[in-house]
């Protein structure tokens, strides 16, 4: 369970340094959530979510991006890891994992600023 709790908090900790521009509208002991709301759309956008299970967490980013949108912001180790729903299965957290996932973030927030998904 402590390597459950220790992928829970840095997948968190990912998706928590998004806040601001982004907001958190889950943050509980097993579940935390990060949308980019843009009142002017009337319209909000999943950035990412990570749950924590018994064995294993559950890491989700948008799913409604398209493939070749998916193929352009994250990396090919991610996509293979991801369903077709966009959700990662981590038992584990490793460096590979950490790192695509903190540049899956990052180019994310970068195509969501350019879609002006959020005011500033």
């Amino acid at each position: 369970m402590e390597v459950v709790n220790e992928a829970f908090n840095v997948a968190k900790q990912l998706l928590k340094s998004t806040v601001p521009p982004c907001t958190v509208t889950i943050d509980s002991a097993d579940h935390y959530e990060v949308l980019a709301i843009n009142p002017e759309k009337s319209k909000n956008i999943l950035l990412g979510y990570v749950i924590k299970h018994a064995d294993s967490i559950t890491v989700g980013f948008n799913d409604k991006l398209g493939k070749n949108k998916m193929k352009q912001l994250f990396s090919d180790y991610l996509l293979q890891k991801m369903n077709a729903q966009g959700r990662i299965r981590i038992h584990d957290m490793n460096h590979q994992l950490h790192s695509d996932m903190q540049e899956a973030i990052n180019n994310l927030m970068r195509y969501y600023n350019e879609e002006n998904w959020y005011l500033s």
